[in-house]
């Protein structure tokens, strides 16, 4: 994030990314997990990132490994989920909300993670209001801020010139991601201060 352009954000925030076996939260598991934490003022203070130790090797689903191009043989001595979590937590803490390219996605994933893992209350102590980075990518498409088609955090990475590895990274996804709100949020301030400048 650049630490030139206060965000002022009301809360921390905390930008996670995943990758999974499949899409479906309710079948499919996580190999994966980054999470970046910046302050109030997008400054970034943790970085996480850890494979997942994953045990049923029929839940690989092809497709999702030609996206990350993850093994199941390499997962073989990862943490387990439950370390990730503790690991995650005892670092991170719990001031923040939770920022991703999908929220609905990658909070849900976390979500069923701390569940099937005894860490539900852990969760609960987060704060609710996820921030979603597409809706506002999508908002600043419709409102002229943004001049091209906002699709993919790919198509966001590719309008900023940010370079991006051919197989998906949680860790660099999730950097990618508060790097793309940092910029837009600095698009936005910058439309407010041309417009405020030129109706006088």
């Amino acid at each position: 994030m650049n630490s030139s352009i206060d965000l002022q954000l009301d809360t921390p925030v905390c930008f996670i990314d995943f990758e999974t076996t499949g899409v479906d939260v309710l079948t499919d598991q996580p190999i994966e997990f980054g999470a970046v934490l910046v302050d109030k003022h997008g400054v970034i203070e943790k970085k996480l990132q850890s494979r997942i130790m994953l045990e049923n090797i029929n839940s690989f689903n092809k497709e999702a490994v030609k996206i990350h191009g993850i093994k199941y043989e390499s997962l073989k001595d990862s943490p387990t989920q439950q370390q990730v979590l503790s690991f995650f937590f005892e670092e991170f803490g719990y001031n923040y909300c939770f920022g991703a390219w999908n929220a609905n996605f990658d909070v849900s994933f976390f979500k069923k993670m701390c569940h099937e893992n005894g860490m539900s209350e852990n969760f609960n102590k987060i704060h609710y209001r996820h921030l979603d980075v597409q809706s506002v990518a999508k908002l600043s498409k419709s409102l002229g801020i943004i001049d091209k088609n906002i699709k993919s955090l790919s198509d966001c990475a590719e309008y900023f010139n940010i370079s991006r590895s051919s197989n998906h990274n949680a860790l660099e996804d999730a950097l990618i991601c508060c790097k793309v709100y940092g910029l837009i949020y600095s698009k936005f301030a910058e439309a407010i201060i041309h417009n405020n400048t030129t109706s006088f």
